[in-house]
């Protein structure tokens, strides 16, 4: 955006086979009221090779985010050892974001089902 503001997402190999939760996402960019074009801005980090994989054939901004010794491509449970690390490393990911300049806006990419359980309720 003009203000160097990006929008980002993180995603591993679970969240991303086909139907899944970031097809979903990004279908929700697509259909939104005027959201399409924020689409431009979304940055998705991808945590493992598979997860980029899919996501530079779906999406024009995808960016392989590695961690030397670790597997990041599986279900990680809430709260684990491997969550623990894989929170870590999007933390230091985004402290490196906003020393490049950039702002940020940081999304889940299950954020919108929540919207939508809210509407349905």
């Amino acid at each position: 955006m003009a203000d160097k503001t990006v929008i980002i997402t993180t995603v591993n190999g679970a969240w991303t086979e086909p139907g899944s939760i970031f097809d979903l996402f990004l279908e929700s960019f697509r259909i939104g009221n005027q959201t399409r074009r924020l689409l431009n801005h979304l940055v998705v980090i991808a945590l493992d090779q598979k997860a980029y994989d899919r996501c530079s054939a779906l999406h024009l901004h995808c960016y392989v985010l590695s961690t030397h010794g670790k597997d990041f491509s599986g279900v990680v449970y809430f709260m684990s050892t491997g969550y623990v690390d894989m929170m870590w490393r999007r933390i230091d990911l985004l402290h490196s974001v906003l020393k490049l300049g950039y702002n940020f806006i940081f999304t889940e990419a299950f954020v919108f089902l929540l919207t939508l359980i809210q509407l349905c309720m």
